[in-house]
């Protein structure tokens, strides 16, 4: 059983502020009108390689995901998405819907859980990009802006990807030394859990590169903390420990981890402590991004601040006047 500290993340929390939440859809999306997506990953596999393309996976939940309906309404049912991307991608939608009468259209639900298990989908949409072999290389989801802000993302996503495929193409010892420029890529995308990558992390483990070894000890982190925040029950003063020991480790775990520790904090009478944490999450990219989520955690700080006419602003520990 996963512990509240997963149920809910604060990035998430932060998109709800900003925008209400899509209602459940009954019905089966069309499945981005317009396209032609497979449904069978081996007949997609073989498409790709005699067509020279990548794979761009919709990992999607089709009668109950509002979200990707909305992928699917504003992104994959315009011509001008499939014009470019066409070209580019053989289509394979992997649905994982709840309604029995979807269930069985779904041609390998086996195949669909092995395959979203070893890419580490964990919410849907996904979209994943492949090679014809399913290796993945790129990660997204609903994004707003159209099919051109869409194209530009998968574009970047592409770039990034070539890297790994010349990766994967290489020799070991040529493998050794492009793994700097290529490690943050895997992280980035969450693909050093895939088998297929397994071996670049013991690689980098055992490399004498300085920067390599960052890279290394920043991924091990944040397993860390995926770790300690998928527990029965969460365990603040570990959380609390780690979280003080580790002041670069970021993303939505960490800003999820930052927000519920300074609660627990504060509960702890633990002010200080706690005004730091929300300080830090202030400093977070994904915060600096999200006007709404940034007002969120201001009006902590303030709250926290004038909480029984402690104006502690400097967060010392001892009441500014």
């Amino acid at each position: 059983m996963k512990s509240p500290l997963t149920g809910i993340l604060f990035l998430f929390i932060l998109t709800l502020v900003a925008c209400p939440l899509l209602p459940a859809q009954e019905e089966a999306p069309a499945k981005g009108k317009g396209l032609s997506w497979e449904t069978d990953i081996s007949v997609a596999m073989k498409k790709a390689e005699m067509e020279g393309k990548d794979l761009l996976i919709n990992f999607t939940g089709s009668d109950w995901c509002g979200w990707c309906k909305k992928l699917d309404s504003e992104v994959f049912s315009k011509p001008d998405f499939d014009e470019t991307a066409g070209k580019q991608f053989i289509y394979l939608y992997l649905d994982f819907p709840q309604a029995e009468e979807l269930k069985a259209r779904v041609v390998s639900p086996e195949l669909n859980d092995k395959h979203r298990d070893e890419m580490g989908i964990n919410g849907y949409p996904t979209i994943i990009l492949a090679d014809a072999k399913m290796r993945p290389y790129g990660r997204t989801g609903y994004l707003p802006g159209g099919p051109e802000a869409y194209l530009k993302n998968l574009s970047e996503l592409r770039t990034d990807g070539e890297k790994l495929k010349k990766l994967l193409a290489a020799k070991e010892e040529e493998a050794v030394k492009m793994l700097t420029d290529v490690f943050g890529v895997m992280t980035k995308n969450e693909f050093l859990g895939f088998p297929g990558y397994a071996k670049y992390l013991e690689m980098a483990e055992k490399s004498d590169n300085e920067e390599l070894k960052k890279l290394v000890a920043s991924h091990k982190a944040s397993m860390r903390l995926k770790e300690l925040m998928n527990t029965r029950e969460p365990d603040f003063p570990t959380l609390v420990a780690f979280l003080t020991e580790n002041p670069t480790v970021g993303g939505p775990d960490a800003l999820n981890a930052l927000w519920f520790c300074q609660q627990w904090l504060v509960e702890q009478d633990r002010k200080p402590e706690a005004r730091k944490f929300l300080q830090r999450m202030l400093a977070d990219p994904l915060v600096a991004e999200n006007p709404q989520g940034k007002k969120m955690i201001e009006q902590a700080i303030h709250n926290l601040d004038h909480a029984g006419g402690n104006h502690d602003h400097d967060g010392d520990g001892i009441p500014d006047h």
